[in-house]
């Protein structure tokens, strides 16, 4: 039997300790061993192809999950527009200064306005 070189010495010592055990084995424990490691053996492939099952199936669901995740919503309705004749009738308002100073604020908030809808 082949045995892989180890530098610590308590890994040689269990290896041999372990091949010794093993040569005073009769022939028939050697035999229900050599059936158990075949069947040991034959499973692995059973569970991979398993594996394979469910991880292909994990990345279906997350790739579809990721589409739905992505897909574009629908836009939500416009907000009526206002006629920009009401800013300048603010503007002409001497009773409201505050709205004449920030007349620039309302230009460009019209403006925003008119050009979401286009």
């Amino acid at each position: 039997m082949n045995t892989p070189r180890n530098d610590e010495p308590w890994v040689d010592r269990a290896v041999a300790l372990l091949q010794q055990s093993a040569d005073g084995l009769d022939a028939a424990t050697l035999s229900r061993l050599n059936r158990a490691r075949q069947a040991a053996l034959a499973q692995p492939r059973h569970a991979r192809h398993l594996w394979w099952g469910v991880a292909t199936t994990c990345a279906v669901a997350l790739v579809l999950a990721v589409g739905i995740a992505r897909r574009e919503l629908p836009s939500p309705p416009a907000l009526p527009v206002q006629d920009s004749g009401a800013i300048d009738a603010l503007a002409a308002d001497d009773d409201n200064p505050d709205m004449v100073d920030d007349l620039d604020f309302y230009a460009w908030l019209d403006a925003q306005q008119h050009d979401d809808e286009g």
